[in-house]
């Protein structure tokens, strides 16, 4: 009975490492497009920085701003591209990956672009992605991947 719930777990955890691939790791990464947030309104406010405290002319003492600034935040939201790769490889083959995904990206960066499509951006870089891998030889390329993603931050 132990026997056989023993062999049968053995058997689960070979089909979950068969079935699973590799770990991956972020090989490289490259800013792609950015783009102000939709629906969100910048923020703006006006503040005193600085105080003095000044006697004034009947003797009283006051605390004055003495440094006023304006402050003016948008929400921006920055794409990037992200090559993923298997956690141990030889450091020529990590390079010549590399040297692929800049090409890759660069092929689909078009400087006079007024939108961003994330899906013809993936499908080009894909394409050259894999012809400058077969083209330089990499090795390991169904190990290589490349995904999209964003991150927002405050700028102001």
């Amino acid at each position: 009975m132990i026997a056989a719930l023993l062999k049968q777990v053995s058997l689960l955890c070979l089909l979950a490492l068969s079935a699973f691939p590799a770990a991956a790791r972020e090989v490289h990464r490259a800013e792609i497009a950015e783009a102000f947030a939709p629906n969100v309104a910048p923020e703006r406010r006006v503040y005193c920085s600085d105080t003095q405290v000044v006697t004034l002319v009947d003797g009283t003492e006051y605390r004055a701003c003495v440094n006023w600034r304006a402050q003016s935040k948008s929400r921006l939201i920055r794409t990037y591209a992200a090559l993923e790769g298997p956690d141990s490889d030889t450091d020529a083959n990590v390079e010549i990956a590399r040297a692929c995904f800049d090409l890759a990206v660069a092929s689909q960066n078009d400087p006079y672009r007024t939108a961003f499509d994330v899906n013809t951006f993936v499908d080009g870089a894909r394409a050259h992605f894999a012809l400058c891998a077969k083209t330089r030889a990499m090795m390991r390329t169904n190990e290589y991947s490349l995904r999209v993603y964003e991150r927002g931050v405050w700028l102001g």
